[in-house]
C-alpha cells in the first residue's frame, strides 16, 4: 500500500502522498508497480486520498462526488456529514467484496487477492465555518483528525508514525501546527518513509492543501515541482541544524562531539516540472436557490 499522512492545522488542511506502489505478485515474478495520482478533488470541495488498488479508489471518488452534491453543505448536521462520507466510501468497498467471495478458490485467486479489496482513505471537506479530516479504516469506520491529535497516516505506515510523533515533539510543542510546518512536516514524513522503504514506496510525491480563506471562500492548492523542492531544501536546512547540534554536544566523557557527518545528497527529479494548481471555490450567494458548490 501507498502511504498518506493528514494534518490539521486551525484553518487548513495538508495531505501528502508517495508515489507509484509495488503490487504483489502471484506468479514468483518482481513486484509491479503501479503508478497512480494518489489525492484527488472529489466534487470540487473535497480532496480525497485513498491507499489502495487504484480502480477500487476511482469507485470511492466517484459515489463521494454522487453523495457531496446531494448535501447543503452550509446547512448539513455533522452526524449526517459523516454519515455521509462513510456509507459513501463503504459503498464500493462492500460491491468489491461481495464479487471478490464469489471467486474465491478459482485459479489465480489466492490470499494475494485481498490486496485488491483492502484499502484506507482520507478525506478533508469545509463543514461550514472550519475545514475537517476524516481518516476511514479498511472497515470503513470512521474517525475525525481533532486538535488533540492533529495528525493521522494511512497505508504504509510502518516508518511514518513513529517519525511523525518525532517531528511533533520537535516542531510542536508549544502547540498545533501551522501551515507551514505541516507542510514540511508531511512533506518530510513521506520522503523519509520512501527513502526508508524503498522497495514499497517511490516518488514522486504530491502535496495538497486544503485553505479557509478570511472571506469564507476554500481554495484547494497542490503543490508543483518548484514549490516541493523549495520545502525540500528547507527539509535539508533543518537537517544539517541538527547534524550540528549533536556534532557539538558533548559526549558522557566530557569529549567534545565526533566529525560532521557528510551531508546527504538530493536526488535530482528526472520527470517534466509540474507547475503549481489552485482551485478556489467562492463562498456561496445565500440570496439564490442552493446549488453545488
Amino acid at each position: 500500500m501507498s502511504l498518506i499522512v493528514g494534518i490539521r492545522c486551525t484553518d487548513s488542511i495538508v495531505l501528502a502522498a508517495s508515489g507509484p506502489v509495488a503490487l504483489a505478485s502471484e506468479d514468483g515474478l518482481a513486484p509491479a508497480r503501479q503508478r497512480a495520482r494518489k489525492l484527488r478533488v472529489v466534487g470540487g470541495i473535497a480532496v480525497m486520498g485513498v491507499s489502495g488498488h487504484d480502480g477500487l479508489a476511482q469507485e470511492m471518488a466517484l459515489s463521494l462526488e454522487r453523495s457531496l452534491a446531494e448535501l447543503d453543505h452550509q446547512k448539513v448536521a455533522e452526524d449526517v456529514l459523516r454519515s455521509s462520507i462513510r456509507d459513501a466510501l463503504a459503498a464500493p468497498v462492500q460491491r468489491t467484496v461481495a464479487i471478490h467471495k464469489t471467486l474465491q478458490g478459482l485459479p489465480g485467486f489466492g490470499i494475494t487477492s485481498n490486496d485488491y479489496v483492502l484499502s484506507q482513505s482520507m478525506v478533508a471537506i469545509p463543514f461550514q465555518d472550519s475545514v475537517r479530516l476524516y481518516a476511514l479504516d479498511p472497515e470503513c469506520s470512521l474517525t475525525e483528525i481533532t486538535d488533540e491529535h492533529t495528525y493521522a497516516a494511512i497505508g504504509n505506515t510502518t516508518v511514518a508514525n513513529p517519525f511523525l510523533a518525532f517531528l511533533r515533539e520537535v516542531m510542536w510543542q508549544n502547540g498545533g501546527p501551522n501551515q507551514a510546518s505541516a507542510e514540511l512536516a508531511a512533506y518530510w514524513t513521506v520522503r523519509h518513509a520512501v527513502e526508508s522503504t524503498p522497495a514499497g514506496l517511490a516518488q514522486p510525491i504530491q502535496l495538497a492543501v486544503m485553505v479557509r480563506r478570511q472571506d469564507e471562500s476554500i481554495e484547494i492548492i497542490e503543490r508543483g515541482d518548484r514549490e516541493l523542492a523549495a520545502i525540500g531544501q528547507m527539509m535539508e536546512t533543518r537537517l544539517e541544524a541538527m547534524r550540528r547540534s549533536f556534532a557539538t554536544q558533548p559526549h558522557a566523557s566530557g569529549s567534545g562531539g565526533g566529525p560532521k557527518p557528510p551531508p546527504v545528497p538530493t536526488a535530482k527529479p528526472t520527470r517534466k516540472r509540474v507547475p503549481e494548481v489552485r482551485l478556489r471555490l467562492e463562498p456561496p450567494d445565500h440570496g439564490r436557490e442552493p446549488d453545488r458548490w
